[in-house]
């Protein structure tokens, strides 16, 4: 859901074609307006590139992090500048929801059941065990949403609920038959993607390893070192000078 454009049409006459640029945030950053903004003219631009119409862009911020957060737009950040100046400033106005503030019984009334699952995720991103209480319901909530949406989202909420791939299998094992097929197929995707990136790792902590000791119990200099350990010189530069501050 985060850092895309979806583009809508106003209803009735004269409808006006917008676009809706949503971007989440799970902690208070202050530098948030002049994110979204780069995100706007970037957008803007990119419309001129493709010789389109300029489209309206209203940002939509999400929070869902657990510290209180409160509006404020890119000329609050300027706070001991002269108020004459402020005009000066490429300002504007964002949709703020603080999804902590939205009961879940409200959200679960949603008709659209992939926005309500969506949303559910993103506000209940810290609570581990609630996530795996409650995996199941949602990934049935994703079933008719876009392929690629519906990836995303599954993706989303394995990784914050840290299941473990025993976990992960039962409850795909209970989803209906067409769901099932595609929550395994990206759930097996991303328990792969897991386990490289946990290899890699691991890999990259051993070359460390070897290298530290290396550099402690031999008078090899860095190339050598680095042929052996079968890294950068980079590397093991960056390694000796952790150890000097040490």
């Amino acid at each position: 859901m985060s850092d895309i454009v979806y583009t809508c049409q106003k209803k009735g006459k004269g409808g006006l074609k917008v676009c809706l640029l949503i971007e989440h945030k799970s902690f208070p950053d202050k530098n948030t307006p002049i994110q979204i903004g780069s995100y706007i003219f970037s957008s803007l631009l990119r419309q001129i590139v493709n010789k389109q119409e300029l489209e309206m862009i209203i940002p939509v911020l999400l929070y869902h992090g657990r510290k209180g957060w409160e509006y404020q737009t890119l000329a609050d950040l300027f706070k001991k500048m002269d108020p004459d100046w402020k005009k000066f400033l490429p300002d504007f106005d964002y949709i703020y929801n603080n999804l902590g503030d939205i009961p879940d019984q409200q959200v679960e009334a949603l008709n659209n059941k992939f926005l309500a699952a969506s949303i559910l995720a993103l506000k209940q991103s810290f609570e581990k065990d609630w996530l795996e209480q409650t995996a199941l319901m949602l990934l049935v909530w994703l079933e008719y949403a876009d392929w690629n949406l519906q990836r995303g989202s599954i993706v989303y909420l394995f990784e914050r609920s840290g299941l473990e791939e025993g976990k992960i299998r039962e409850i795909v094992e209970r989803l209906p038959i067409p769901l099932k097929d595609t929550v395994m197929n990206t759930a097996e995707m991303f328990m792969e993607k897991g386990k490289k990136i946990g290899f890699e790792a691991g890999l990259e902590k051993g070359k460390a390893e070897f290298v530290v000791n290396l550099l402690k119990n031999t008078d090899f200099d860095v190339s050598k070192i680095a042929a052996l350990a079968n890294v950068s010189e980079q590397f093991v530069f960056a390694i000796r000078e952790e150890l000097l501050k040490k």
